[in-house]
């Protein structure tokens, strides 16, 4: 079975989409996830192996604005912390 997550993301221009993450859930299975955009054009990841996750997924996936075709302006919304309890705002950087 196949669950998706998702993290809300803005472009500087105010623009909103999602980063969208699907995983095999499947007990006893082997690890697999896929990484996609939606409202924003750029690449796919897919990764069947810890090691081969990336640091910083916006930047190999190079989310594209459709509103403002600035490349590398996208951000995320919100980002999870290790108590779920709290959230905090990511740096536009």
């Amino acid at each position: 079975m196949t669950t998706s997550t998702y993290e809300a993301l803005v472009c500087e221009c105010g623009h909103l989409g999602r980063l969208r993450c699907r995983e095999n859930d499947a007990p006893h299975s082997g690890l697999w996830e896929s990484y996609s955009l939606e409202g924003f054009d750029g690449g796919k990841l897919a990764i069947t192996n810890y090691k081969d996750l990336p640091a910083d997924l916006l930047a190999v996936l190079k989310p594209k604005c459709p509103s403002c075709g600035q490349t590398g302006k996208v951000t995320y919304v919100l980002r999870r912390v290790a108590n779920p309890a709290i959230t905090a705002h990511r740096s536009k950087s």
